[in-house]
This record gives structure tokens, C-alpha cells and sequence, in this order.
């Protein structure tokens, strides 16, 4: 059977048994991960909902895990998965579905947001906007990022001009424009196939965020890390549409209630934690942290403003999304 065929019948199996049961008392809501249940986003954030919608609905509803890719292992498949009815509840990470939602790579912009914190509600307040095209299909419960993209290396740098000619791994054309302006060729690969790669020294590194270097065993493959920050990757927590459609609106009001721009900002701010704790022990391991000073920063910024233009230019409705983005960031700055 291929894999359309599979999702389609198993999609249609799962229609029917949301259809029977309706939203009554007990509607099961599958909530799944490609990630082990020990990821930073199961642990901090999907698992957190659950418990708090579970706790306020009691008996309404029935939240069921379902983690380590029990309902589809393949990162770039999730998206399809929650559209079709496969799983009720899973994340996504929109740079593995290419053109989806261009939108939403404004946070992996370059120099831009300093915190997973601040990515994180900066993306909500974002699609909030109405800024993020291609969630039309799905209902969005909460949208956030890891903590910020720096780059793990085979060998470390003293800077980004050490890595004309490398080879590195990205997750969307967002980080991908990056890698090819600083002279370097992005590899599109998910973490664990970046590992390999790095194994195999068919590429030098990878744009990844610390809590993703551990979770996917980076740390095996990497010697250096380089702190520069690079923007952070987008999340979103979906639910299927028809079964969101027949929720009743208490319950609804209730998954909100524990979603939304407040589960994106302690979501990000687990990640800023267990990211210098990170940081320090593998420090401690003998790991190599090149950390980019402010003025070299600085310097980054002007020598590659291009790349906000062609983001801009590339990307539909681009010019307003960027020019949101970058006053919603100084609006969290502010305190606003």
C-alpha cells in the first residue's frame, strides 16, 4: 500500500470513530510525537496541556499519548498526519514541510530575536496577525520555538568566514538563504540523518539549538559549538480541524485556555533554561564554545542585511510579515 493510500484509509478509520463517539463524554484526543517522551517539547509543552486540559474537563475527554512516532515516526510526514486525521493532536516543524508556511520562517532570521522566550511569543503574536499562511486546514493550539539556532561543528571556528565552502545542515529555506550567503551549501536533512552525516564527514555541521543537539545525540557526532544567534525554528502544536469543529465551546474555551500565547512563552523560557545548563555541561566535557562577541554581531548584521531584503522578496506578503515581525520583537522588549 502506498503511503497516501495509508494515510487516507487510516485517516478514514479515524473519522469514523471521532464521528461515533461525536463530542460527547470521553471524546479521545490522540496527542502524538515523533519525539520520545523525554523531548524538550513533549516535556514542556504538549505534556503540560494535556494535564492541564485533562484536569479541567475530567471525564469530557480523554487524552492519549502517543510518543516516540507511535502514529508515524517521520518528522516531515506530521503535518499530513493532523490534516488527515491520523492523530488528533501532534507538532510540526513547518521547515520540513518546504512552502507551507512561509510565514513562519521570519524567526529563523538571522540576528534578529535573542530568546527562545521572546521567538516564541513573537511567532504566536505573528500568526495571531493573520501573518502565516497554509494552518487554514488545521486548528492551531500554540505556536513556539526552541531555544536559539547556534551551529555545531566537526571542528570548531573562529568564525562565519571559516565556513566558506563547508557543508552544513539546515531545516528550511529560511536557514538555507543563510548558509548560501555566507558562502557554505545547506543540506535539508532531519537531526538524526544530520548525525550520520556528520559521522560520515559528509557535512562539517548544523544549525541546531542545544536542546536539539541533545535530545538527538548531537553531541556525539559535534566537537564545537559556534554562539551566534541565528534565529530559532518554528513550532506549532496542531489539531486536526474536524475534530477541533465538533468540539463543544466549553471545551474548546478550556484547550485555549491552557494553549495560546501563554504556553508559547513558558515553552520558549523552558527551553532558555535547560539551554545554559546544557551549555555548561558540555563545557564541562570538553566541548569547545566559541561564544560570537556583540561587536561581531554587529558586524554580521551589516555585512549580510541582504538577506532580510531577499527573505522579503521571496516570500509572499513578505515586506509587511518582516516589518511586523521586527516591531512585534521591539513590542516584547518593551514589555508590551
Amino acid at each position: 500500500m502506498s503511503r497516501a493510500s495509508f494515510l487516507a484509509t487510516t485517516a478514514a478509520a479515524a473519522f469514523l470513530a471521532i464521528a461515533s463517539t461525536g463530542a460527547s463524554a470521553q471524546t479521545m484526543i490522540r496527542v502524538a510525537s515523533f519525539t520520545p517522551e523525554g523531548a524538550v517539547g513533549v516535556r514542556f509543552v504538549m505534556k503540560p496541556w494535556m494535564e492541564a486540559v485533562q484536569a479541567e474537563l475530567g471525564d469530557k475527554v480523554e487524552m492519549v499519548p502517543f510518543w516516540g512516532g507511535a502514529l508515524g515516526p517521520n518528522p516531515f510526514d506530521q503535518f499530513d498526519l493532523v490534516r488527515s486525521g491520523v492523530v488528533d493532536v501532534a507538532w510540526i516543524l513547518p521547515g520540513y514541510t518546504p512552502g507551507q508556511f512561509p510565514q513562519a520562517g521570519a524567526t529563523e532570521l538571522p540576528f534578529t530575536v535573542e530568546s527562545g522566550e521572546e521567538a516564541s511569543v513573537v511567532l504566536w503574536r505573528l500568526y495571531e496577525a493573520g501573518l502565516i499562511d497554509g494552518l487554514e486546514d488545521v486548528h492551531v493550539l500554540t505556536a513556539w520555538t526552541p531555544d536559539i539556532t547556534n551551529i555545531h561543528l566537526v571542528r570548531p571556528i573562529e568564525g562565519l568566514d571559516d565556513l566558506a565552502g563547508a557543508s552544513l545542515r539546515t531545516a528550511g529555506s529560511t536557514q538555507a538563504m543563510f548558509v548560501e550567503a555566507i558562502g557554505a551549501a545547506p543540506q535539508t536533512l532531519g537531526s538524526v540523518e544530520a548525525n550520520e552525516a556528520m559521522q560520515r564527514g559528509t557535512i562539517d555541521g548544523q544549525l541546531q539549538g542545544w536542546t536539539g543537539m541533545q535530545t538527538f545525540g548531537g553531541f556525539a557526532v559535534a566537537s564545537a559549538g559556534y554562539r551566534v544567534p541565528l534565529g530559532a525554528s518554528p513550532f506549532f502544536m496542531l489539531m486536526n480541524k474536524q475534530l477541533w469543529d465538533s468540539l463543544p465551546q466549553d471545551v474548546q474555551e478550556v484547550m485555549m485556555k491552557h494553549g495560546g500565547e501563554a504556553l508559547a512563552a513558558s515553552g520558549g523560557r523552558a527551553y532558555d533554561t535547560l539551554t545554559t545548563e546544557i551549555v555548561e555541561t558540555q563545557r564541562d566535557r570538553g566541548y569547545q564554545v566559541i561564544v560570537a562577541s556583540d561587536e561581531t554581531i554587529k558586524g554580521y548584521q551589516e555585512a549580510h542585511a541582504g538577506i532580510y531584503e531577499a527573505w522579503a522578496a521571496n516570500t509572499p506578503n513578505g515586506q509587511e510579515t518582516l516589518d511586523t515581525y521586527l516591531r512585534l520583537i521591539e513590542d516584547f522588549r518593551a514589555g508590551r
